[in-house]
């Protein structure tokens, strides 16, 4: 069997080592938080800018609605009692880039494409031809745009309101994703372009950041678990005269004529 290699740490004698310090004598003076301690993980540096940029996301990610399908999913599967099924089985569904926490992932890579081929300083001109020419190479969506039955997201007027004259704001990704909002000022941008420029410029790679934004929108899926395995076992004892069914009607296999029945079936069949 080949060994695995792997950076991420090994038990020792009397401590642990974590991405190559001491957990019990290194990390514990160093962390002061279970968020930064995901951020080193992610391969952030630990320090007040990115722990704040981190905090934002955590606090304008609360999108604690029991009706958006990704949480109804996680108190349908808590239901059964079971509120780690649901908290795990749920957040599955952030790894897509159309909705939820998954979508900070596609606006990342949106907003890296668009750092790679404008300056430091792009001019309004320069970001509408990037925007012309990223909409002819990447037919469908913009990604990180588009508020849903709102004029606007929200979520992403308080992160502009919570983030105004801080450090994070004057971030180079956090700049640009202002540039490409103001380039398309008839369609809306949404959380999801703030979290994706937050975690950019905190050296989270564009491919984890929807899994970072997943992992710090993680209590509100949590929450949900929780009560849902308390609250609505009710679900799982509807009677039968509550349901009403539209669609093809159960078929009972006595009623089925099979000119063969494999061997193996048999036995079940005569039963």
């Amino acid at each position: 069997m080949k060994p695995i290699s792997t950076r991420v740490g090994l038990i020792i004698d009397g401590d642990n080592r974590f991405l190559g310090r001491s957990v019990f004598d290194d990390w514990a003076t160093r962390l002061s938080s279970p968020t930064e301690a995901m951020m080193a993980a992610l391969g952030v540096e630990v320090n007040a800018e990115n722990a704040e940029a981190f905090r934002l996301i955590a606090l304008c990610g609360m999108s604690p609605d029991a009706r958006v399908w990704p949480l109804k999913l996680t108190r349908l599967i808590s239901s059964w009692g079971d509120p780690v099924a649901g908290f795990f089985g749920a957040q599955l569904v952030t790894a897509g880039r159309v909705m939820g926490p998954g979508a900070a992932g596609g606006a990342a890579l949106m907003l890296s494409w668009f750092d790679a081929h404008l300056g430091a300083k792009p001019t309004a001109d320069e970001v509408a031809a990037a925007l012309t020419r990223w909409k002819q190479e990447h037919p469908g969506p913009l990604l990180g745009f588009g508020v849903p039955f709102r004029p606007i997201d929200e979520r992403r007027a308080a992160m502009i309101k919570l983030s105004h004259g801080q450090p994070v704001s004057k971030r180079r990704f956090w700049q640009l994703h202002l540039r490409l909002a103001e380039a398309l000022p008839t369609v809306p941008p949404n959380v999801a372009l703030c979290f994706a420029a937050l975690l950019l410029d905190s050296g989270v790679p564009p491919e984890h950041c929807g899994l970072a934004t997943s992992h710090l929108m993680s209590h509100v899926f949590l929450a949900h678990a929780i009560e849902g395995a308390k609250t609505d076992g009710a679900v799982n004892e509807w009677p039968t005269s509550a349901v009403e069914f539209h669609g093809t009607p159960a078929r009972r296999i006595a009623d089925e004529r099979r000119a063969t029945v494999p061997p193996a079936l048999a036995r079940e069949v005569a039963r």
